[in-house]
Parts: C-alpha cells; sequence; structure tokens
C-alpha cells in the first residue's frame, strides 16, 4: 500500500503533546518489520530538520511549500497528485477538497475546544469544533486516544462508535531508576540535574511536580491550593509547574499569594527536553490536578521515572492510571483542594505506600508502549 502521513506537526521545535504523538508514533511506525510491505509518503512543512531515522528506503519525503492554509490547500493538492491508498492525519484537520476516492483515518486527541472561553459565544460554539465535527463525519475511519475521548467524540458529533478505534498513546522509556533516567528514555547526568537545581532552587525529591500548560482546564489553582494546606505540615517541600503560560493564565499566577506560599511555588514557562527529564526524575511525586485530559502523558511519563502520582479522576485520567496511583474525584468541586492534600500528604508521609505506588506505576507505564500504538496504527491504516 501507499500511505500517506501528515507530518506537519512531527518535526518543529518545542513539541508538545500531538506533536510528540506524531513524532513518537511515526518513527516507531517506520521502524516496524511489517512496515516494510508499505511505502509511507510524509507530507511535511518546508525547511524543517528531520531526523536521520525517517530516512528510509520506502519512505518519501514530500515537503509541501504552503505557509499557510497547508492543511486546506497544501495537503489537499497534494492528495490528487499522489496515488495514495490512504491518508493518516494524526492530529483532528481533515483537508476538504481531498480526492474523493481516498481512504482517510483521522486521530482525535480530545475535545478540549469546549474549556475555551470562546466556547460561550453561540458562532464560537459552532466555529471551534468545526474541524473535529467534520472529520468526525467525512473520515473513513477515527483513532481516539482514549475511551473517555471517544465517548465524548459520539455524544459531540453522533458518529457511530464502531467507526472509532481507542489506541491509547505510548511513553519513551520504560521503568527506570530515577536518579539517572527520566520517564522520556534519557539518561541524566549529574552536572545536569545540579544545573537544574541550582536554576530552581530546589533539591532532589522535595518538589511536587506538574507538567502542562498553565490554562484553566489544568485546574492548577486548586492544586496551589492543596498544596498550601501540604505545605504546613510539610515546609520544606515546593511545587513546581513546568509549563508554558496558556489562555487565561492569571488566575493560576495569582494562587500562590492568594493562599500564601508565593516563596514555594515555581513556575518555570517551558522547558527544555533535558530540564523536564531532570524535573521528573527527582520529584517526589507528579499530581495531575485536572478538570479533563484526552489522554494524560504527563503521568505515565512520571511512573515511568520512578515517581509516585496523585491524579484527579477527570476525562480519560482513570484509564491512564489504573490502580497505579491515587485518584482524587472532582465531585463536590468545593472539597476537592481538601482531599487532593490529603491524597498527597497520604504519600509524602507513608514511604510504604510510595514505594507501593512506584512499583504499580512502572508496571502500568511498561503497558503504555509507542510499539504497540504503532502497531495497531498500522494495522487499522491497511485495513480501511
Amino acid at each position: 500500500m501507499l500511505i500517506g502521513i501528515d507530518t506537519s506537526r512531527a518535526f518543529g521545535n518545542d513539541r508538545t503533546g500531538t506533536e510528540n504523538y506524531s513524532y513518537y508514533l511515526v518513527s516507531h511506525l517506520l521502524r516496524l518489520p511489517e512496515a516494510k510491505q508499505h511505502t509511507f509518503v510524509l507530507f511535511t512543512r518546508p525547511n524543517v530538520q528531520i531526523p536521520e531515522e525517517f530516512y528510509k528506503k520506502n519512505v518519501i519525503i514530500q515537503p509541501i511549500a504552503y505557509r499557510y492554509l497547508w492543511t486546506q490547500v497544501g495537503l489537499a493538492v497534494a492528495t490528487w497528485q499522489t496515488n495514495l491508498d490512504v491518508l493518516w492525519i494524526p492530529a483532528h484537520t481533515l483537508p476538504v477538497l481531498r480526492r474523493p476516492s481516498l481512504k482517510t483515518v483521522v486521530t482525535i486527541h480530545g475535545l478540549e475546544y469546549r474549556w475555551l472561553p470562546e466556547y460561550r459565544n453561540p458562532l464560537q460554539r459552532w466555529y471551534l469544533p468545526l474541524s473535529t465535527y467534520y472529520a468526525a463525519r467525512h473520515a473513513s475511519r477515527l483513532i481516539a486516544v482514549s475511551e473517555a475521548t471517544k465517548r465524548d467524540l459520539v455524544v459531540e458529533t453522533h458518529i457511530d462508535p464502531l467507526k472509532t478505534s481507542v489506541i491509547y498513546e505510548g511513553v519513551s522509556g520504560e521503568s527506570a531508576n530515577p536518579s539517572t533516567n527520566s520517564g522520556r528514555g534519557q539518561r541524566i547526568s549529574k552536572s545536569a540535574m545540579q544545573g537544574v537545581f541550582a536554576k530552581y532552587d530546589i533539591q532532589h525529591a522535595k518538589y511536587i511536580l506538574f507538567v502542562g500548560t498553565v490554562q484553566p482546564r489544568k485546574n492548577l489553582p486548586a492544586l496551589v491550593q492543596a498544596f498550601s494546606l501540604v505545605h504546613t505540615k510539610y515546609p520544606d517541600y515546593k511545587l513546581v509547574v513546568a509549563g508554558g503560560l496558556g489562555w487565561m493564565a492569571q488566575d493560576t499566577l495569582l494562587a500562590p499569594s492568594r493562599y500564601g506560599v508565593q516563596d514555594a511555588v515555581i513556575f518555570t514557562g517551558r522547558v527544555s527536553d533535558e530540564t523536564l527529564s531532570v524535573l521528573y526524575a527527582s520529584a517526589a511525586l507528579y499530581v495531575q490536578p485536572s478538570y479533563t485530559e484526552g489522554f494524560g502523558l504527563p503521568v505515565l511519563e512520571s511512573m515511568a521515572a520512578g515517581v509516585p502520582v496523585v491524579s484527579s479522576n477527570g476525562g480519560a485520567l482513570p484509564e491512564v492510571v489504573g490502580d497505579a496511583g491515587i485518584l482524587v474525584a472532582l465531585k463536590p468541586l468545593r472539597d476537592y483542594p481538601l482531599q487532593l492534600a490529603a491524597a498527597v500528604t497520604t504519600v509524602l508521609g507513608d514511604a510504604t505506600a510510595a514505594r507501593r505506588l512506584v512499583a504499580r506505576g512502572r508496571v502500568r507505564a511498561a503497558q503504555f508502549t509507542w510499539k504497540r500504538a504503532a502497531q495497531a496504527t498500522l494495522s487499522l491504516l491497511v485495513s480501511v
């Protein structure tokens, strides 16, 4: 088969969720022995740096020289110029004016647009989900990254549930010694660790970590409030929030002062992969307080790094965490910070419980591999 893949997100700088999904899944898919039976066309943006591993005998790299309307014009035109059997879009947006006979598969990562402030506007409620609605209705098949995302998609778009296959994401790196490895499969030098500790004034295993963009959906003010309660008992611990600032971040940024822990909460902004690896590997605890997540990869990365996890039960997080972490119910919301603080205090104060979570987490993370995701994705592509 001739399989086209939209890799417009895979090779950019400062990759985040969907970009990492595209990069790692395509990389592992091309490594599969069964992939040698097919030819792949990787549609890329112009002038991107593509790692050597993607250059294979059965891979055609095809840059599309459009700065704007890359998908709806550039990729659409390419579907008429190449005799593809199937086109896979790893992130939501399906070209409208594509070749009519072309089979298509689209990955849906979540319906997080419902948390944007513009979604309150009736016009924006129609416009924002347009690409998701179109892909759901018109793609040949869909991939959802969790059962929760599939349920949301079916409820929102009223499509046939049988059209969508759930294929979980993977985590880079398996069980690791947290002092020398991260959940991202990277070796960590002592000098790198010491540099990060000095930069953010933190100590090994003396901070609680959150990774993600600062935005309302992440429910970070509740985490800061919970941390303020924990801090009264464990004043030598800090809270590290690693991620760029998103929309409506101000409420989160003001939360430490509101709860009297402004000297113990650190907002790092976006960090390098190396810094993030250090932060994972040396955390005492990882906390995911989100209202909802389409998947929740930082939870798995923490588990793979040997870090215990406390999480809300929002969206797909119970699917990811399983019995390998402590799940805290979001409802009633007024009690959530107190319950979250109690869970965090349990882990920090009970070394046996923490070790049990670490052991379960490593087993859990090992179940979510990019190789497994790649095998399931390729199987779906060739069956469409």
